[in-house]
């Protein structure tokens, strides 16, 4: 994902491989977080999933 720096929760995030719209910053992170929940095997740091 590329996410700028001073990204917001109504900021556009696109793929940062093909370009692609995701979804917005806030939309982004409480789907990964709902999709996590319950587990701790991933962390969302800096645009990039990684498994703990």
């Amino acid at each position: 994902m590329d996410i700028p720096d001073d990204a917001n929760e109504s900021t556009p995030i696109h793929c940062s491989n093909c370009g692609a719209f995701l979804g917005e910053w806030g939309e982004l992170q409480d789907d990964f977080y709902r999709q996590a929940r319950g587990t701790e095997a991933f962390d969302l740091r800096n645009g990039t999933i990684i498994k703990k």
